[in-house]
């Protein structure tokens, strides 16, 4: 096949791959790549980005929400997410600039109010080691041990109420 055909073929598999979601630059080099050469994965790739097809700000914003305000996950596991979907650092901590640590506090907060409310709290020894429980499954969401701790006191203030 010569290179112009190949690089037709790869725009139109490039146009479909865009079609059904969105996709970084890098993510689409790579899908591209395993059909066709680095050299024409990366010429179409970036010639989806001057179409304004794809946007790796724009790509990197909705990841941000879904991975913060759907899933629910802490800044530090939607960054690793959002880097395992080839986006630069730069954009990600762009993307993610929006949350700030009030929010993820209030997320927390809300996450313990609905999700742990019955176990919180608890007297003794079984409290204890619920809470170090429930401090260990927020930090492999993402979240920070000193944003646990302060969502902690919140939901503690209330609960004392």
């Amino acid at each position: 096949m010569s290179k112009p055909e190949e690089l037709d073929i790869a725009k139109r598999r490039a146009m479909y791959l865009i079609g059904g979601r969105e996709y970084g630059r890098n993510e689409l080099i790579a899908k591209l790549k395993n059909n066709y050469s680095e050299e024409t994965a990366v010429k179409v790739a970036d010639l989806m980005c001057e179409y304004g097809y794809v946007n790796d700000e724009r790509y990197a914003e909705k990841l941000a929400r879904n991975y913060i305000k759907v899933r629910r996950y802490g800044r530090s596991r939607a960054a690793m997410l959002m880097k395992q979907k080839g986006l630069e650092r730069e954009t990600i901590d762009n993307a993610l600039a929006q949350y700030t640590q009030e929010d993820m506090i209030a997320e927390i907060a809300d996450i313990l109010r609905k999700k742990y409310a019955d176990r919180l709290f608890l007297e003794g020894l079984e409290g204890k080691k619920e809470m170090q429980k429930i401090i260990a499954a927020l930090a492999r969401r993402g979240y920070g041990y000193n944003d646990i701790k302060s969502a902690l006191y919140i939901v503690q203030d209330e609960f004392e109420e």
